[in-house]
């Protein structure tokens, strides 16, 4: 029986935020005058896609690292990620209610590349996200960038700060390092097609259980705990 639900955030709590992402990186490349196609550019920030941003610049920036400071410095700019990201970002219809019903039959955590500030200080006042979570793990925290996603830390700390067994805990993400980390973490996978992976792509990954948005996480629990 499921005990413990822990989501990725960017394009499943809120949508949009592949975008605004991509938007932020394109835009910092071109501060630094440095030309990628849009082809390449995808490649590379899916190698890294949940790792802490400086290891998606470092990837963009391969042939460059002498400018990776510099662009960690734009990248990270209060006010360059508040508008260029945020703006982004819309809400899940449904998703708040959602969230409270939840929340009184099973604990609910978070395990994101997202930073811990831009998260809880602007994110969640601006979309009214409802406090809910039991704990919010970043790629941001004091995790060693090798051990964020795919690696399963980040699910390892919440089981183990909750007391939850892994087989009584699901994950929800969006991308392939998503998956590959609940499976790393021994934890089922619940995909959402709101971000990176379509159905094939989740289905090739041997997702079993995979929904058009987060809204219907319940018929997810009805199907897992009957199974």
């Amino acid at each position: 029986m499921i005990k413990l639900i822990i989501f990725d955030w960017d394009d499943v709590i809120v949508i949009g935020s592949k975008n605004g992402y991509y938007d932020c990186y394109r835009e910092t490349l071109k501060s630094l005058g440095v030309a990628m196609s849009e082809k390449e550019m995808d490649i590379r920030i899916k190698r890294r896609w949940g790792q802490p941003f400086k290891e998606e610049l470092r990837e963009l920036l391969l042939e460059k690292p002498e400018l990776l400071e510099k662009a960690n410095d734009i990248f990270y700019n209060e006010k360059f990620l508040r508008n260029t990201f945020t703006n982004a970002l819309r809400e899940v219809k449904g998703v708040n209610q959602l969230l409270e019903k939840l929340s009184k039959k099973y604990l609910l955590a978070v395990a994101t590349g997202s930073q811990r500030n831009m998260l809880v200080d602007n994110i969640m006042p601006r979309f009214k996200i409802p406090n809910v979570f039991c704990q919010i793990v970043t790629a941001h925290d004091d995790i060693p960038a090798e051990k964020t996603k795919p690696d399963p830390l980040m699910i390892n700390l919440i089981l183990e700060k909750q007391r939850i067994k892994k087989e009584e805990a699901i994950f929800v993400g969006d991308a392939k390092n998503d998956v590959l980390m609940a499976k790393n973490a021994g934890v089922e996978p619940v995909v959402v097609l709101t971000g990176h992976l379509t159905e094939s792509e989740a289905i090739s990954l041997g997702v079993k259980f995979i929904i058009e948005d987060v809204t219907k996480m319940e018929d997810v629990i009805e199907n897992h705990d009957s199974s």
